[in-house]
Formats: structure tokens, C-alpha cells, sequence
């Protein structure tokens, strides 16, 4: 297994899309429309991969200033959930915004990922929402 970023419009992140949309999109009834997607030309796109080149979980870091970054679209395939693969995902990121100059990463996480998020040290602002018809919270965590 390889954590790593990928160039946007490339295979892999191609691969990365075609995840997310599996995962996070059609159970909402939702689809990607290529202009949200021509719209993350400028952000990080992270990807862990198996040794069949396979993408198994992915996510995109959307930098909002110098100094913050917006983690989107976490996703893990279904057959590799309990692996602790989000987990190092969210971490790998961590590292890497850290790398680009980011201090700060802030989220919107669907309503059931919230003790994930906590157990990762990241603090709940405010109150539920509602984002894609589904209840979501604000999450930021500072990495400096």
C-alpha cells in the first residue's frame, strides 16, 4: 500500500473519481458534473493504492488561503473499511498540508463520521447542518 498525491486529470486521479462517485456520490443519488470537477484543477489530490494499482481510498486537500486547506471527498472502498486506511489517509494529509506551509484544516463531515474525526483530535464547531441532503459537521484542527 502506497499513500501519495496525484496530478489532476491523470489516471490515477481519474481512478480517484471513480471512487469517490462510487462511494460518497450514488448512494445520495448524486453524480459528479464536470464542471465540479474542472473546479479542483488547484487542489491536492491524495490517493492511497494496492499493488494491483488499484486506488482504495482517496482524498482532496482544497487550499481556501495560504495559511488553511478544506479536506473534501474522504472516501475508502467498502472492502477495505476497519483497516485503519481513513485513518492514515487523514494523517498522510495532515503531513502534507503541513509540507505545503497549511497550519490549519478545517472540514465538513457527514453527521455519522463525527466520533472519527474526533478521535483524530479535530474540534466540532457549531451545530449540525445540512450539505447534499444529508446532516454534516464543521470540523478544523490546527496543525501548528
Amino acid at each position: 500500500m502506497i499513500i501519495k498525491e496525484v496530478a489532476f486529470n491523470s489516471p490515477e486521479h481519474k481512478l480517484s473519481v471513480a471512487l469517490r462517485d462510487e462511494v460518497l456520490r450514488k448512494p445520495l443519488g448524486l453524480q459528479f458534473s464536470e464542471e465540479e470537477l474542472s473546479e479542483e484543477f488547484d487542489s491536492y489530490h491524495l490517493v492511497a493504492m494496492n499493488d494491483s494499482d488499484e486506488v482504495v481510498a482517496c482524498l482532496v486537500l482544497k487550499p481556501i488561503t495560504p495559511q488553511e486547506v478544506k479536506m473534501r471527498q474522504v472516501a475508502v472502498r467498502e472492502d477495505q473499511r476497519g483497516k485503519k486506511l481513513g485513518s492514515l489517509m487523514v494523517q498522510f494529509s495532515e503531513v502534507f498540508a503541513l509540507d505545503n506551509g497549511f497550519e490549519l484544516i478545517t472540514l465538513h463531515a457527514r453527521e455519522v463520521a463525527e466520533k472519527f474525526y474526533v478521535k483524530l483530535e479535530y474540534d466540532k464547531e457549531g451545530e449540525l447542518f445540512e450539505e447534499v441532503g444529508i446532516p454534516h459537521y464543521k470540523f478544523k484542527k490546527k496543525l501548528v
